[in-house]
């Protein structure tokens, strides 16, 4: 006879486990794309659920007696998923917002497409940045980094354990602001040599005012930016990786900051 108990203390565990899980792979890196369909991060999810199972012991996880500390508990590991999917992946975005500062220093500005990974319309180079970024990230294992953050968070706070929210919301302030001071480095070199383009662009204006600086500076510039883009692409792989260890450091943080398992 199967030991109905044990069964229903497993089946309750592995909610938690896939409702951790589930929050987190909505908003981390790659695997919150818009491109991966709902069902298949939700069947991600419960492998990785199930992977995980065997290694948490069920017997500690009663099954609550009401339908609402059910729904309480599978929400806060919804929560807890989601702050660290959040964390993982804003230093992505980091990418993107110097590939939008790049648009409007380059005249890119008014070209927008679609991006099919968070489904609104976002800068053109910095869709490029943020793709290229995704690709460097799955090529340097950096998914595994991930998957090992989320295992570690299950030993920070076990399945349905009580964490709090005052001290986490300072942490994900500092990966925002760390974000957006990463954009602008990323984006400093060809800045400063858009910056001198200008320069010598006001000087000709002054000495040559027959000269339509505007028509020809705005080609020049992209052709300026871009050309300094391609040359420093390899130097980005550096800097993803220097971004990575910032999102183990973030995500280390956050997990000293939740209460010990």
């Amino acid at each position: 006879m199967p030991d109905l108990e044990y069964l229903a203390k497993a089946y309750f565990l592995l909610l938690l486990l896939v409702a951790r899980l589930g929050g987190f792979l909505t908003l981390a890196p790659f695997f919150g794309s818009r491109n991966i369909q709902p069902s298949l991060r939700f069947f991600l999810a419960l492998l990785l659920g199930l992977a995980f199972l065997p290694l948490i012991p069920a017997t500690a996880y009663p099954v609550p007696g009401t339908l609402t500390d059910m729904a309480w508990l599978l929400l806060k590991e919804v929560l807890l998923g989601v702050v660290l999917g959040f964390a993982a992946g804003v230093f992505f975005s980091a990418f993107a917002v110097a590939g939008q500062i790049l648009d409007l220093q380059i005249g890119f500005g008014m070209v927008n497409v679609y991006d099919p990974q968070s489904g609104v319309q976002v800068p053109l180079l910095g869709n490029l940045l943020y793709l290229m970024a995704l690709v460097i990230l799955l090529s340097t294992d950096g998914h595994h980094l991930l998957l090992q953050a989320m295992w570690r968070s299950f030993e920070a706070v076990p399945p349905g354990g009580s964490w709090s929210s005052s001290n986490l919301l300072a942490e994900v302030v500092r990966a925002t602001a760390v974000m957006f001071v990463a954009g602008i480095e990323i984006a400093a070199p060809v800045l400063g040599s858009l910056f001198l383009a200008d320069l010598a662009l006001a000087i000709m204006a002054r000495t040559m005012p027959q000269l339509n600086v505007f028509i020809v500076g705005l080609p020049l510039k992209a052709a300026l930016g871009l050309g300094l883009l391609a040359v420093s692409l390899p130097a980005y792989a550096v800097l993803l990786k220097a971004l990575l260890r910032e999102v183990e450091k973030s995500l280390g943080a956050i997990l000293l900051l939740l209460p010990p398992g």
